[in-house]
């Protein structure tokens, strides 16, 4: 009975409920890819925004006390 378990199943897509559970998977592996790319947009926007605040502007003059 090599190769008729429920794994194996799986690995070769046959069957509903396993191609189902294959899909499924693979969504929401694809669901949390865009999220971690939204959140590291975000996260270099606020970067970028927070560097022109307050960060080097450029070279500071004698003026500028």
């Amino acid at each position: 009975m090599i190769g008729a378990g429920p794994a194996y199943v799986l690995a070769r897509g046959e069957g509903g409920e396993g191609s189902d559970l294959v899909a499924h998977l693979v969504a929401d592996a694809a669901i949390k890819g865009v999220i971690v790319l939204v959140a590291l947009v975000v996260l270099a926007l606020g970067m970028v925004l927070l560097w022109k605040k307050v960060g080097r502007t450029g070279p500071r003059r004698r003026d500028d006390r």
